[in-house]
C-alpha cells in the first residue's frame, strides 16, 4: 500500500464560538448541513478518515493532483459553503442566536503532502503518521485572516506557486513543528465571494 499522499482539511472557522454561544438544536443542524455539503462537494475522489467536529480529514494516497486541480476543489467547496450560508440567511425566519449568527461562519483549508498510513480499530479506520500531526498543527498558526487556502512546500514538490487569477496574491509562512520548520504559502479566499454576487 502507498504510504504517501495528500491530506486535505477544510475547517469551519468560528465553530468554537458558534457552538459555545448558540442554541444547540439549531446550531447542530446548521453545522451538520455545512459538513455534509463539504463532503458532497468532493470532486477529487478524496477518502474521508473522519469528521472532527468542525473539520473533515480527507486524504488520497499516491501522487497528488495538480495544484490547479486542488485549487478548483478548494474554490468549489468555499463557494458552495458560502452560497449555502447566504441562502440560509435570506430565507431564515428564526431569530435564535444559531440562525442569526450562522452567516459569520467561514472556511479555511489546509493541504499537505506527506507520509501516513491507515490502521483500524474494530470497525473504525484511522490515519497515523508524522504528517497527520503536521497537517493538524498547521490549523493552529499565526495567519491573521480567517478564510484562506494553505499549501505546504512538500505539496508543491519544487514547483512554483501559480496565480492564474488577477486577485491571487500569495503570502509565505513558516510553522515550527517538533523542532522542524514547515514552509507554506497561503492565499486569501475572500475575493471569491464576489462570484456569489455575479462579479468576476
Amino acid at each position: 500500500m502507498e504510504n504517501k499522499g495528500l491530506l486535505f482539511i477544510p475547517d469551519i472557522t468560528g465553530f468554537t464560538f458558534f457552538i459555545n454561544n448558540v442554541e444547540l438544536t439549531h446550531g447542530k443542524k446548521i453545522i451538520k448541513e455545512l459538513l455534509e455539503l463539504l463532503i458532497d462537494s468532493n470532486e477529487l475522489g478524496l477518502d474521508i478518515s473522519e469528521v472532527e467536529g468542525d473539520a473533515i480529514l480527507f486524504y488520497k494516497f499516491g501522487e497528488p493532483p495538480s495544484i490547479r486541480k486542488i485549487y478548483e476543489q478548494v474554490e468549489k467547496m468555499f463557494l458552495q459553503f458560502h452560497q449555502h450560508l447566504r441562502d440560509f440567511e435570506n430565507c431564515r425566519t428564526c431569530e435564535c442566536k444559531a440562525c442569526s449568527s450562522a452567516i459569520s461562519l467561514t472556511l479555511k483549508i489546509i493541504t499537505h503532502y506527506g507520509e501516513f498510513t491507515v490502521y483500524n480499530v474494530k470497525s473504525f479506520f484511522k490515519l497515523i503518521g508524522k504528517d497527520i500531526i503536521v497537517a493538524h498543527q498547521l490549523l493552529k498558526n499565526d495567519i491573521n485572516i480567517h478564510e484562506y487556502w494553505l499549501v505546504t512546500k512538500s505539496l508543491l514538490k519544487g514547483n512554483p506557486i501559480f496565480s492564474y487569477r488577477e486577485w491571487m496574491q500569495w503570502d509565505k509562512g513558516i510553522k515550527q513543528i517538533d523542532g522542524k520548520k514547515i514552509s507554506f504559502n497561503y492565499l486569501q479566499l475572500g475575493h471569491l465571494k464576489s462570484k456569489l454576487l455575479g462579479i468576476g
